[in-house]
């Protein structure tokens, strides 16, 4: 009887100690804060920079943030998501490439997720929008642009830039949709093409690429994405953003609400710089600038809208006044195919063309494999949408008209905490 007694007061000490062990496992994986899972591509430098950047934001907010990175070419991300549902997720940040967009939404469906899912700029295209489409996705993105700004510039842009997207509704994606790369691409033809203004008054027809990098320091332009100034990298000083979310019938991008963040940053002066640079071609009376963008590839989608801005902007101001004379203002396209390894021999093809300024890319990482080119030509380049923030650092050649990975990440990190219950 009493071997019986101890054996069952042993199986209940065995019981005890499970349960307690059970407990103090359960207590080992509550939640110490709200957490973020980010799913970045590996070896893409947007996809990297902005997934790290919004680690590092959500966290410094008191979060916790779940990174994993998948292999150019992925198909499935079914385990990525596992992933996420295993680390309960509160919000899922997919900072990549439109091209990965329809397998990602497919994916995160069929795996019920069901927590706010929120992506960059680059999501912003109808391509996203047919993927979500009927998928109960709570999809949000940032972008710099409002289609619905009532202000009359931008009004103004969005009624023109939908009459001349007529004749190219394929190139916009088979749209009227205006997307926010469309309207800084159109902001920074406009801000360039005022630069080289600016330097051939002073200049005439002795005017280079030097003289139009030195104009460009100077610029106070209001533009549809807002007042353009340039601070101490060449980058525009801008503080908000606009947060959109896709309408569960695919129909459209609903604004949410704009978000800003703190900028203490000051305006820039320019540097020293060099004599040299390209000479303007005198004898025909044209400036060509260099439009560097990906026309395919997997960014080519949001390359082309980016190009229609700049190709609309260029049909409303065709040429412009050097030593008091008209010059034709030709744009050279020329395409990077949206892959680092092609930037540099595109780069060159817009420097041998003869290109005293360059817009674009459509990308950080083609944006930084020209970088050097354009600096070595001594050639400025004004990009529209790149986001990264080592493009214009250390570089006097290159500016940026839209905001920075570190800023967009802190408005969506922001907003991340309003969506957590």
């Amino acid at each position: 009887m009493k071997k019986a007694v101890s054996i069952f007061l042993c199986i209940c000490i065995l019981l005890i100690s499970s349960l307690t062990l059970a407990s103090c496992n359960k207590e080992e994986k509550t939640k110490d804060g709200p957490v973020g899972y980010v799913l970045a591509e590996k070896g893409n430098t947007y996809s990297l920079g902005l997934g790290e950047k919004f680690k590092e934001v959500f966290e410094e907010k008191g979060g916790v943030v779940v990174m994993e990175t998948f292999p150019e070419g992925t198909q499935s991300f079914s385990e990525y998501f596992s992933k996420a549902m295993d680390e309960e997720a509160d919000v899922i940040f997919l900072p990549n490439s439109i091209a990965n967009a329809p397998a990602l939404i497919k994916n995160a469906k069929e795996l019920g997720i069901s927590v706010p899912v929120l992506a960059g700029d680059t999501w912003e295209s109808p391509v996203v929008l047919e993927s979500v489409k009927d998928t109960g996705i709570e999809l949000y993105i940032t972008t710099f642009f409002d289609e619905g700004d009532t202000t009359e510039r931008a009004a103004d842009f969005v009624k023109g830039y939908k009459q001349y997207i007529v004749d190219y509704f394929e190139m916009n994606g088979n749209t009227d949709m205006v997307s926010a790369v469309s309207a800084l691409g159109f902001d920074a033809y406009n801000v360039t093409v005022d630069a080289i203004g600016r330097a051939g008054e002073k200049k005439g027809e002795d005017l280079t690429s030097v003289d139009i990098a030195k104009a460009l320091w100077e610029t106070e332009h209001d533009g549809v994405t807002g007042k353009i100034v340039f601070d101490k990298n060449g980058d525009a000083l801008k503080d908000r953003a606009y947060i959109k979310k896709a309408l569960p019938d695919g129909s459209a991008f609903e604004f949410v609400k704009v978000q800003t963040v703190e900028n203490n940053e000051k305006r820039g002066e320019a540097p020293k710089y060099e004599n040299g640079g390209v000479s303007i071609d005198k004898d025909n009376k044209r400036i060509t600038v260099g439009v560097y963008q990906p026309t395919t590839g997997d960014d080519a989608a949001g390359g082309n809208q980016e190009l229609l801005g700049i190709m609309y902007a260029n049909s409303l101001r065709k040429t412009v006044k050097i030593g008091g004379e008209d010059y034709e203002i030709h744009l050279y396209v020329c395409d990077n195919g949206s892959k680092q390894e092609n930037g540099l021999a595109a780069a060159k093809k817009i420097v041998d063309e003869g290109a005293v300024a360059v817009i674009g890319s459509y990308g950080s990482g083609v944006s930084l494999a020209a970088a050097p080119v354009f600096e070595e030509a001594r050639v400025p380049a004004v990009g529209a949408s790149c986001t990264n923030e080592m493009i214009t650092f250390g570089n006097d050649y290159y500016f940026r008209t839209t905001i920075l990975d570190v800023f967009q990440c802190h408005v969506m990190a922001d907003f991340a905490f309003t969506l957590i219950k």
